[in-house]
């Protein structure tokens, strides 16, 4: 069969397209570095890649969570510090007001402290991070406790004051794929007693004393020592709880950017080029291009000899 011109052409036309195209490709991977742009690059390492993509985000939404639940632990750990350094402050006044040597003045002096002892703890209490109040368990876009409340007498009004208006719920965060863990510290166990003994009502407690003082009640203020003592336990049990917490938040927060990480590393693994195989390919590909434009030249020399 006589080969035409119009044939050379095509030929020349279908292997030059085809030198360029690899070229263009293994210029691109050279230059970006990126191996697998579209699905059709590998589509199996590109089906790999958005899988790990979407592992990766999903360990970033759950680190993120949990780094933000550690936040708030450590805000209801700071205001549990201080309400036990109250509570603290309020025994020793309880032991020294509950014993003979002072006078009722003293003792209303130490009832006006008791009542700001009592006021700053309930405004610890409702410590926010963000718009969260953090002691409020899953009832937390409000005040989870009234504050200070007095009687026309100016003593504590104790069915008023402290009255816990969140929630008996623990909240809950995911720290790895479909695994949830404790988030919050139940406030109406730790300061309000609730399941009843052996657990201390602290607000209540407070209160007691400050009236008892206030009304030169020696025994009363002395008979708070108990409770005041169990509510220092509960204090510090709820501040192991938090602690405990914060361990297992922070452990998930490390656990998941390692696992991150790791996607990302996998994800480079397989989309990404390697650099030497990159820069031999590139080199083929220009060597291809050339011999594809030096063949054409040549055939086309030859079917102009025939002519002549």
């Amino acid at each position: 069969m006589r080969v035409s011109d119009q044939m050379i052409f095509d030929r020349a036309m279908v292997d030059g397209g085809a030198a360029r195209t690899r070229l263009d490709e293994a210029t691109a991977r050279a230059s970006t570095g990126v191996r697998v742009v579209h699905p059709g690059d590998d589509p199996a390492a590109a089906g790999l890649v958005t899988a790990e993509r979407v592992r990766m985000q999903r360990l970033e939404a759950i680190a993120s969570a949990a780094g933000r639940a550690s936040d708030e632990l450590a805000a209801a750990d700071g205001a549990l510090s201080n309400v036990a350094n109250a509570l603290a402050r309020a025994s020793e006044l309880a032991v020294q007001l509950g014993s003979e040597p002072y006078s009722a003045a003293e003792r209303a002096a130490g009832a006006k402290e008791v009542q700001g002892l009592l006021a700053s703890i309930l405004s610890e209490l409702n410590v926010k991070v963000g718009n969260r109040y953090v002691f409020g368990g899953t009832s937390d876009g409000s005040a989870p406790f009234d504050g200070l409340v007095l009687d026309a007498a100016g003593n504590v009004d104790a069915a008023a004051t402290g009255v816990y208006r969140g929630d008996a719920n623990v909240r809950k965060v995911e720290i790895a794929p479909g695994v949830y863990q404790d988030a919050s510290v139940r406030a109406d166990v730790a300061l309000r007693g609730a399941g009843g003994p052996p657990a201390a009502d602290v607000i209540a407690t407070l209160a007691e004393l400050a009236n008892a003082l206030a009304a030169n009640d020696r025994a009363g203020a002395a008979a708070t020592l108990g409770r005041l003592d169990r509510s220092i336990t509960q204090l510090s049990t709820a501040r192991g709880q938090a602690g405990a917490i914060m361990n297992a938040l922070d452990t998930a927060v490390a656990a998941n950017d390692a696992a991150r990480d790791d996607a990302e590393k996998r994800i480079a693994t397989l989309a990404d080029a390697d650099v030497i195989q990159a820069a031999s390919e590139l080199a083929l590909a220009q060597h291809a291009l050339e011999a594809a434009l030096t063949a054409t030249a040549q055939s086309f020399k030859l079917s102009l000899l025939g002519k002549l």
